[in-house]
């Protein structure tokens, strides 16, 4: 396997990660510039059968990068199915910025985390995992970027014309 222990390596994660959550973005608008401008109701709507709300995609965002980053600072974190899908019990506009302030905070978080990395720590398999920290990083890249996809679109389905 090619090694990725790269002196610039850790840098281009953190530039990545933070393009595609609140900087210059590639594919389209990143993640904290989809959600801005949504409000409580519009967050927890549910405007497809079957299909999450623009707040529970938010909060399983935090989610992920919380555990990506545990993940990252050596603690074995064990998952039982559901765990990633929180229930949204209290839909007040004080509980919406919360959630925004929690996926902030959560950034900021996995950021410093990846930024404290030597390149031989992205090699290091994660535990009980089976594959390495680039690839989680990655991971969690492609996750935050798909589901940034899917609020945008939920966001523009909720306007009108």
């Amino acid at each position: 396997m090619r090694s990725h222990a790269d002196e610039n390596e850790v840098a281009r994660l953190t530039d990545q990660l933070e393009r595609g959550f609140r900087g210059d973005a590639w594919h389209g608008p990143p993640l904290r510039s989809v959600l801005t401008g949504v409000d409580a109701a519009v967050a927890a709507e549910r405007q497809l059968s079957g299909v999450h709300s623009i707040w529970e995609l938010t909060t399983h965002v935090t989610f992920w990068m919380d555990v990506v980053r545990r993940r990252l600072e050596g603690e074995v974190v064990s998952l039982q199915d559901g765990d990633d899908w929180a229930v949204i019990d209290s839909r007040t506009s004080f509980r919406w910025r919360d959630a925004l302030a929690a996926l902030d905070a959560s950034h900021e978080r996995l950021l410093s985390a990846v930024s404290e990395l030597s390149p031989e720590d992205l090699e290091r398999v994660v535990p009980d995992m089976g594959y390495t920290n680039y690839v989680m990083l990655h991971g969690v890249l492609q996750h935050n970027i798909y589901h940034a996809g899917q609020i945008a679109m939920l966001v523009k389905a909720s306007r009108p014309y």
